[in-house]
């Protein structure tokens, strides 16, 4: 669903949905027995429908609420469906007007398009406008068409405001969560979100998924770069190299600046030799691609292959750093590779 995850859909189907379906339920019976006590009742055959659609409305909250499992994904698209029409019943056979079911027939609106989709918040607005025009005109005729085309006219107005807010807050919220995982300098992503991306493809390799490689990359004696030149000098080396990185490897690779000069990569479905072989590449490239620059400079790598899967992404990331401290005390401007011990 647009803008949603299965966490939201869970968390609206019962704390937002049950509480809605019992308040519901609690509110038409309440009013109901207080126009019996003011002798100002409903129309026998709507008195009875609003008791017996509160009961229901009560029971099926309450069960939302203590579900042990997880609300089925069909169940989350029709509910405010099946509380629109349960609302549209005894609203459309009342023979005199109240502003109760009108009103209430904003919750169920509201409610798909605040916390569900847009898709399920104008099917809900459908079903509400279909499913009240045919028993208000066949139980009120005329009178039912004119009510039909005034609360239409209202929910419509409503769900187009709440949806075109939930899309502007979830754009917001989608560039501010890019925004706490890209690296500004670089524009690749940062530690926080290599870490996330480690351990999504981690979570793979255990389901059974091929092995993965990690690279760890830093720049050699990066501090003579800032000292010598400046530290505009420093970071226009390091955007160069985000590049450079960016530029050599696949787009299902994962690059990123962990911090400093330091930088990652992640490359999915990579068996050892291929992680090595890819590390000399890069080492490489960067020798002579950078003869060029301002302020050549060359990088120490190190390697981890993620064999076996008990191996956490914590501990093959301190392999990968392993490695690149075996590579900085051999010289640097070459490849360390540590692969996973077997157990």
């Amino acid at each position: 669903m647009e803008g949603r995850d299965r966490g939201t859909e869970q968390w609206a189907a019962r704390a937002v949905g049950g509480r809605l379906m019992i308040a519901a339920g609690v509110l038409v019976s309440g009013i109901t027995a207080l126009s019996d006590l003011r002798h100002e009742s409903f129309e026998p055959t709507t008195r009875l429908l609003n008791y017996v659609l509160s009961a229901l409305a009560v029971l099926f909250g309450l069960l939302l609420l203590r579900s042990p499992g997880r609300v089925p994904y069909w169940l989350i698209n029709v509910l405010p469906s099946i509380s629109a029409i349960m609302v549209c019943i005894p609203t459309a056979v009342d023979k005199s007007p109240s502003p109760l079911g009108p009103l209430l027939l904003t919750w169920p609106v509201t409610f798909a398009a605040a916390v569900l989709s847009a898709r399920t918040a104008w099917i809900t607005m459908g079903v509400v406008a279909s499913a009240f025009a045919v028993l208000a005109s066949v139980s009120r005729g005329v009178d039912g068409v004119v009510l039909w085309v005034e609360v239409c006219a209202s929910l419509t107005v409503i769900c187009w405001m709440v949806t075109r807010l939930q899309a502007q807050s979830n754009r917001l919220r989608t560039m501010l969560a890019n925004l706490a995982r890209t690296d500004e300098l670089t524009e690749l992503i940062n530690r926080r979100g290599f870490d996330e991306s480690l351990a999504r493809e981690h979570s793979r390799h255990v389901r059974g998924g091929p092995p993965m490689g990690l690279l760890l990359i830093d720049i050699d004696h990066f501090k003579r770069v800032n000292d010598s030149w400046g530290h505009q000098a420093g970071d226009q080396a390091l955007r160069q190299l985000g590049a450079l990185l960016s530029e050599m490897f696949r787009t299902m690779d994962v690059v990123g600046r962990i911090g400093g000069e330091e930088f990652g990569v992640l490359i999915p479905d990579c068996a050892p030799g291929q992680a090595a072989r890819r590390a000399q590449e890069l080492c490489d490239a960067v020798r002579t691609r950078t003869r060029d620059w301002p302020h050549p400079i060359t990088v120490s790598v190190g390697v981890a292959t993620s064999q076996d899967t008990k191996a956490s992404p914590d501990e093959l990331f301190a392999l990968a750093d392993a490695g690149l401290y075996a590579a900085k005390a051999m010289g640097r401007d070459r490849v360390g590779t540590v692969a996973t011990p077997s157990r």
